[in-house]
């Protein structure tokens, strides 16, 4: 595949030979280039894809700007056809590998472990574009559904494990899944759950305390019930 698209985690376009980066702080051309990997085979209308990258301008200087970079961009890649269609406009999959692609398409099949493979983190993760608000909400909207799959993803192999009485390798996927939102009630009860069943209780009351100071501090909110007594439960029991 001549060039690929990381969009999560970051956001990077690598091609040519030596796998290079591309476009490097080219802003709208790498935003458009994950509006379009977003939409998928569904493409962007050009219209929206103005409205998202140059809301400021008027009508023809706005598409005039988009043209423009749709040149540049096939001109700097001396691929024609990375970008394809008219009205609407679409990444041709036959150039260009996508890991958010590979992310969808792994959830998709029912394959949990190829899916979180490729979630490297946040969807966009570092990128800013200024006084594009509208890009701004698409962008957190993405990064938040994304986010809500990936913990689905993680969920189904923390609980596979435990099913195959694999209680440490099951912490192990709570833990990733703490390390991306320590808040994350769900994955701490999991997780504390998983280290109990290992019979490491100082693991358990160590993530638990760790957890129970984070919401104290960031939110100012006592911890949940059943945290509390998953630690009460960790401090009773002997360590194996």
């Amino acid at each position: 595949m001549p060039y690929s698209l990381r969009t999560l985690g970051g956001l990077a376009l690598r091609g040519g030979p030596a796998g290079e980066l591309l476009a490097e702080g080219r802003r709208k051309p790498l935003a458009l280039l994950a509006l379009l990997a977003g939409a998928g085979e569904l493409g962007v209308t050009r219209d929206k894809m103005v409205a998202y990258l140059w809301p400021e301008g008027d009508g023809e200087k706005a598409r005039g700007a988009l043209k423009q970079t749709l040149y540049l961009l096939r001109q700097e890649l001396e691929e024609p056809e990375l970008i394809v269609g008219g009205a609407d406009l679409r990444l041709n999959p036959a150039v260009i590998a996508v890991d958010l692609w590979e992310f969808e398409r792994a959830v998709q099949e029912g394959d949990p472990a190829r899916a979180v493979s490729f979630y490297h983190g946040p969807f966009l993760d570092g990128f800013h574009l200024g006084d594009t608000p509208e890009f701004g909400y698409w962008m957190d909207n993405q990064r938040d559904r994304l986010r809500r799959r990936f913990a689905a993803q993680i969920e189904l192999l923390a609980l596979g494990a435990m099913g195959r009485n694999e209680p440490r390798v099951a912490a192990d996927w709570w833990v990733r899944l703490t390390e991306e939102d320590p808040l994350d009630v769900r994955a701490v009860s999991g997780l504390l759950h998983a280290c109990l069943a290992a019979g490491d209780r100082p693991s358990a009351i160590r993530y638990a305390e760790r957890h129970m100071a984070l919401l104290r501090k960031e939110l100012e909110i006592t911890p949940d019930p059943e945290i509390r007594r998953l630690v009460e439960q960790a401090r009773a029991r002997p360590t194996a």
